[in-house]
């Protein structure tokens, strides 16, 4: 027995005021952030701790603000300084494949293939892929564009405890950031790529290709053939450009999520890591894992190359529990620091920040029903 529900496809994007404050004595950036941030391996806040991880201090405009020692700094720990902030992205662009609920498990350990069909019912299937685009509202919420689903969907008159999305690992951002350099002497300016070294004050995606793990090369065909950019903060392998204001170049960089483990090198060189294990989400509702997919959308990647697609997978805190009253079911994406903006210095020279690219992280996703 089934019920028809209604449909209603919400984005949420929590947004948390902090304040932080730094001195403003002068300093000269390093040739290196390395030797000026306090997160990372062997300094004083771990990069996994919570003073690392999430967005940065911003003024009341809403600018990253840079410390007097030249870099930006955790919003909620003033001497945590960071090469990169984890902020709410303007637009951002997914390809979905399939959803469904399901009364056990999808996520596997083990096997070469994911089986999301014996004990789940699909709410959603499109083998071409439909792109839905993310916007930011800048109070907290998204809007979603166009609907998954333009009708109600039929569910099972049953307790579901898991849900699962297969997603194009091909993540999409267009974002653009103002900064604050009124507090520092390093520069008045952030750096940036395009035809030649762009600076200024605002800096937005270009049309450029990057990977997780910010590796050289081009792709095969399977990803289109295309030169990434591991963002070394040289010209030519920036994914962002910086001025004034937002130019005619603005547009989306791709992030690929080649592997859910460790990567260097040129592209496909390393081994694919296909499964990354149950974690929390930032959204609550359940934990998370994913397990890279070849293009049947079944068959675990065993290269960086046949890994096109991805199966987010939701283990609920609390089973979806489907009946007769029921009358809405809800999928919330959340976009809190799933743009990565990511910093270096230009050419290794002193006093110069070089805003390598804005990196796609994936979105954590909540469902529920009522």
């Amino acid at each position: 027995m089934s019920r028809l529900i209604s449909y209603i496809f919400l984005f949420i994007s929590p947004v948390v005021l902090n304040l932080a404050f730094s001195s403003y004595s002068y300093a000269v950036l390093s040739n290196s952030v390395e030797n000026l941030k306090t997160c990372g391996s062997g300094k004083t806040y771990s990069e996994d701790s919570d003073s690392c991880g999430g967005s940065c201090a911003v003024n009341e405009s809403g600018a990253i603000i840079i410390a007097s020692n030249g870099l930006p700094y955790d919003a909620e720990t003033s001497d945590a300084y960071r090469d990169s902030c984890n902020m709410i992205p303007d637009l951002y662009r997914v390809t979905l494949y399939k959803g469904g609920l399901c009364t056990s498990d999808p996520y596997s350990a083990s096997g070469t293939t994911v089986d999301y069909t014996t004990s789940c019912d699909l709410f959603f299937d499109d083998s071409s892929g439909k792109a839905i685009t993310l916007t930011n509202q800048g109070d907290g919420t998204a809007t979603a564009s166009p609907s998954l689903v333009d009708d109600g969907v039929n569910l099972g008159i049953k307790t579901y405890t898991h849900a699962f999305m297969v997603m194009s690992n091909h993540l999409q951002i267009k974002h653009d950031q103002t900064y604050d350099f009124s507090g520092t002497a390093t520069a008045s300016a952030m750096k940036g790529g395009g035809d030649t070294v762009s600076s200024g004050t605002t800096c937005w995606t270009v049309d450029r290709t990057s990977t997780y793990s910010n590796l050289d090369g081009t792709t095969g065909a399977n990803h289109g053939s295309v030169a990434l950019r591991i963002g070394d903060g040289t010209v030519a392998e920036a994914s962002t450009k910086c001025g004034s204001a937002v130019d005619g170049t603005f547009d989306y960089a791709t992030e690929i999520i080649e592997t859910f483990g460790e990567a260097s090198g040129n592209w496909n060189a390393s081994a694919v890591t296909s499964r990354w294990p149950y974690a929390d989400s930032s959204l609550g509702g359940g934990t998370k894992a994913a397990i890279l997919l070849q293009s049947d959308l079944e068959t675990v990647a065993t290269t960086m190359e046949n890994g096109v697609a991805m199966l987010y997978a939701v283990d609920l805190t609390n089973p979806l529990v489907i009946t007769e009253n029921t009358t809405q079911f809800n999928i919330g994406f959340g976009l809190s620091g799933s743009v990565s903006v990511d910093f270096t210095t230009q050419d290794g020279a002193d006093n110069f920040l070089f805003i390598t690219k804005h990196g796609a992280d994936p979105v954590d996703i909540l469902f529920t029903a009522n």
